[in-house]
């Protein structure tokens, strides 16, 4: 096949930890710009840690770099035109570099904690962060704080670790921290790993989860969540889409349009509640097994009759019990999962608005065009080009 003329192929190294979810969902999207840009040449380098080197390529010299760590200025310095930062703090000096940056909506992370706790009638909180006080982490507690403030709720304790790091000092400490806690109570830990050590500690202390304390994480490692006791519910950030992003400002970049002033952010797909933060004894067991299938296939065009059948109860009942759960019915709830994939394919994807439907469970284009302009007071097409804007 003859090469296309006129068209420089531009060549992109990816340097990513494949070793989290985020690194591969990341990679993912990635992935998916380039399948739809035949232009660009990705090189994928897994890295598997912060210090790693970049490798030598010969002749093959990058054009553009993405990578989570300081290699990013680096490849700057060897001779690359763009680099972007993705799902990182940014290196103190990286100003006045040719760099983009894509993180995580942390403080959007925060906010969603903060309301999933609130709705369960807590008044008392904590907040779990990182060991090395990172932005992100901060940002994280900031939001869920200022939430729990507007609320009118008392300050949230905060428990952080602090250097020199000790194993066995940290978890005494962290397990005083966890007793003195006034129950029940609701705790954010920045990521899903210290979500878990505070499972493991209620369950040396034998305080009950949960009744008496109910976690959440972030990053909804599921290795990490379901085998965790119990469960751990988890706040999932938009990490494909976090990929996709960068992938599109770093070719942006390339070809001659000026760094962006501003990081740009990628959301939050949603929470995923498991045992940590979920009763799941009389009607909140019939509630949350309807919630469970509908989350998993209302997009593939599951009905109410079948999350009924889920549920193992009568349709009237389950109606009864999702108004009083959750304030809505079983048809509003499987439309609002619908309608916030609709929301995520036109933010994150070129997908035709014409195709959007049925990936979303709806065969009529003109009735999920209704549904979307009732629901968000515009049509999908001025939705895509605010979101892009």
């Amino acid at each position: 096949m003859a090469k296309s003329k006129g068209k420089k192929r531009l060549r992109i190294l990816v340097r990513l930890s494949m070793r989290s979810k985020a690194g591969r969902a990341m990679t993912t999207g990635i992935l998916r710009y380039a399948a739809t840009h035949p232009q660009l040449e990705l090189n994928i380098a897994e890295t598997g840690n912060e210090a790693d080197s970049i490798p030598g390529y010969g002749d093959w010299r990058p054009d553009g770099v993405i990578m989570h760590s300081r290699e990013a200025i680096d490849s700057v310095v060897a001779g690359a035109k763009a680099a972007v930062f993705l799902h990182s703090d940014p290196p103190h000096n990286w100003r006045g570099l040719p760099c983009g940056f894509v993180f995580c909506d942390d403080a959007a992370a925060g906010r969603i904690a903060a309301s999933h706790l609130l709705r369960r009638n807590l008044r008392h909180f904590g907040y779990f962060g990182s060991l090395h006080r990172t932005l992100w982490s901060e940002a994280r507690h900031e939001a869920f704080a200022e939430a729990i403030r507007d609320a009118g709720m008392p300050e949230p304790s905060v428990f952080g670790i602090e250097p020199p790091y000790d194993l066995s000092k940290q978890r005494k400490a962290l397990a005083e921290w966890v007793r003195g806690l006034p129950k029940p109570c609701g705790i954010l830990a920045s990521s899903d790993w210290p979500a878990k050590q505070i499972l493991d500690i209620c369950r040396e202390e034998d305080i009950s989860v949960p009744e008496l304390v109910q976690v959440i994480g972030i990053d909804n490692e599921e290795y990490v969540c379901e085998q965790s006791v119990p469960t751990l519910t988890s706040i999932e950030p938009d990490f494909e889409g976090g990929g996709y992003e960068a992938m599109r400002m770093l070719h942006a970049m390339l070809l001659g349009r000026r760094v962006p002033a501003k990081p740009s952010l990628y959301g939050i797909r949603g929470i995923v509640e498991r045992r940590s933060t979920r009763d799941d004894r009389g009607t909140a067991r019939i509630v949350n097994l309807a919630l469970d299938f509908i989350h998993l296939h209302a997009t593939s065009g599951a009905t109410a009759a079948d999350a009924v059948k889920a549920a193992g109860c009568s349709p009237s009942l389950l109606q009864r019990y999702f108004k009083k759960a959750l304030g809505r019915t079983v048809i509003q709830e499987i439309q609002r999962v619908r309608l916030e994939k609709a929301c995520r394919l036109l933010r994150h994807s070129e997908t035709p608005i014409s195709e959007i439907g049925p990936l979303c469970g709806y065969e009529d284009e003109i009735y999920l065009k209704l549904l979307f302009r009732r629901a968000y007071g515009k049509s999908m097409r001025e939705f895509r080009r605010e979101a892009r804007r």
